[in-house]
């Protein structure tokens, strides 16, 4: 093989987010944006909404894969399936919580993923933070506030409408997702993603291939491998598979470290709030203003514990 066979080529997507990494961004935060009302709309089960993401992201992160030119080792494809079968867990969480806190809030609290990474870390033997520590009371009341344990605006008067059906079961589930994605980006650092070993796409392939195998037992397991309505259910399955793991994720993964760290926490706020718009107008989903505050106290206290 020649040194020009042998050299890695990076895949169109990533190097166009390298090239304008601020077009990239914004892209990647709006396709991801949609993830929550299209597994809504697609009517869907967690573990099929899970599955198809799985399969019909495959071919075509295999292609881009198969671009990049990388071999990597069993060790980091291992490591990649292991990866995969966690955020098959962390969308099956993700995708439970939905009906039950509203599209836009359940996107909002997976943000908390940035805390349990420094506890893992923390656990593991590294310093922690003084910010980190700082962070904790923010965090903590904002999702008392989103799960509407505590509602400082509903002054005892009539019920007052929520977006989800059961907000605490909702956060909970929500957690857990974080949980399961803190794990998931722990593992995936650990793979060497960028270097000669192995490609970012081709990580994404392998993970994907992990997700399809823990969500289709799951599906298996429940009897809901088929979604209830499967047209227009597999459009907008095929859709979210498209938006998120094909072109939202990487376009993400790839700008981020070429922005300035402002830009990145600005995403941060942009993402969720498209969501919540989203659910607005689509679903009708209406936060309360005590669950809004607590959005922005969760906000706070992840910008806070992320801030270098």
């Amino acid at each position: 093989m020649t040194s020009r066979e042998a050299a890695p080529r990076r895949s169109a997507p990533l190097g166009f987010a390298s090239r304008h990494p601020r077009l990239g961004a914004a892209l990647g935060a709006i396709a991801i944006s949609q993830s929550s009302p299209l597994a809504k709309l697609s009517g869907g089960s967690p573990a099929a909404v899970t599955l198809y993401r799985g399969v019909f992201a495959l071919p075509f992160l295999a292609f881009i894969a198969r671009r990049e030119g990388h071999s990597a080792s069993r060790r980091d494809r291992a490591l990649a399936l292991l990866a995969g079968g966690l955020f098959a867990l962390d969308l099956q969480c993700f995708h439970t919580s939905i009906p039950l806190l509203g599209v836009g809030l359940a996107t909002v609290v997976p943000n908390a993923q940035v805390l349990i990474v420094g506890a893992v870390a923390a656990l593991s033997g590294e310093r922690t933070p003084g910010r980190a520590i700082i962070a904790l009371p923010f965090a903590f009341s904002g999702l008392a506030l989103l799960a509407r344990v505590v509602d400082p605006f509903s002054g005892g008067g009539a019920a007052v409408r929520t977006a989800g059906s059961d907000p605490l079961l909702g956060v909970i589930w929500g957690v857990g997702a974080a949980s399961f994605y803190a794990l998931y980006l722990v593992i995936t650092r650990r793979i060497s993603v960028g270097s000669d070993a192995v490609g970012p796409f081709g990580m994404l392939r392998d993970a994907a291939v992990g997700t399809i195998a823990v969500s289709l037992s799951i599906a298996l397991f429940d009897g809901t491998v088929i979604p209830a309505e499967p047209w227009p259910g597999y459009a907008w399955l095929l859709l979210l598979a498209l938006l998120s793991q094909v072109l939202g994720y990487p376009l993400i993964n790839a700008s981020i470290p070429k922005l300035p760290s402002i830009v990145g926490s600005v995403l941060l706020f942009v993402q969720p709030i498209m969501t919540l718009v989203a659910g607005v107008v689509i679903f009708g989903e209406l936060p309360t203003l005590g669950q809004l505050l607590g959005a922005g106290l969760l906000f706070g206290g992840v910008l806070i514990a992320a801030r270098r």
